[in-house]
């Protein structure tokens, strides 16, 4: 047999003890991360909880109803429980489209529409995401009292989105956008 030089010995036991190891530990990763085909997602590390038959045990104590209780029927007739309201038919309400805009509009646009909102300062910031990706800052919010858009087209406007306004018709239904908008052109009770 073929003695082997002290350094070629040691490198070869070394790299045995690299593969050896590489082995091991693809074997723990591979049952560690195994396919679970009861839980929600194809790999997990550990399953889901509140899919295990165990976890009832772990749940608080329910209430059992009260033995005499009966099972409430009615309020009053069907017309009247059933008479939910149509969207499209919703009056506007100037408190609550004047909320809808103090929410939503004010942090940029300000609470008196005049675009000196708490975000202006960030917004026209050279440290701003805008300035370091365009090389130049972004302009101030719009005024929107001396906005020449009409109403049509605010909405269309508000609910797209612009540079850095988000668009607001993935966050808001469309007659919030709607009142928002009255808000702003109304000339008694909102910004104009």
């Amino acid at each position: 047999m073929t003695a082997f030089p002290a350094n070629i010995k040691s490198m070869l036991t070394r790299r045995f003890a690299l593969i050896a190891g590489m082995l091991m530990l693809a074997s723990v990763t591979v049952s560690a991360c195994a396919v679970q085909e009861t839980n929600t997602y194809p790999v997990e590390i550990f399953s889901e909880m509140h899919y295990a038959q165990s976890f009832r045990m772990q749940e608080p104590p329910r209430l059992a109803p009260p033995a005499d209780s009966v099972v409430f029927v009615s309020a009053g007739d069907a017309s009247q429980v059933l008479d939910v309201p149509d969207k499209r038919e919703r009056k506007y309400d100037p408190a609550v489209a004047g909320n809808l805009y103090r929410v939503n509009c004010s942090v940029c646009h300000g609470d008196l529409g005049d675009g000196e909102g708490k975000a202006k300062r960030h917004l026209i910031s050279d440290e701003s995401f805008y300035a370091i990706t365009n090389g130049t800052a972004y302009g101030a919010p719009p005024s929107l009292i001396d906005s020449k858009l009409e109403q049509d087209v605010m909405v269309s406007f508000v609910t797209s989105g612009a540079i850095v306004m988000p668009s607001f018709g993935k966050l808001l239904p469309e007659e919030d956008i709607r009142d928002i908008v009255n808000y702003i052109f109304d000339s008694e009770n909102g910004l104009r």
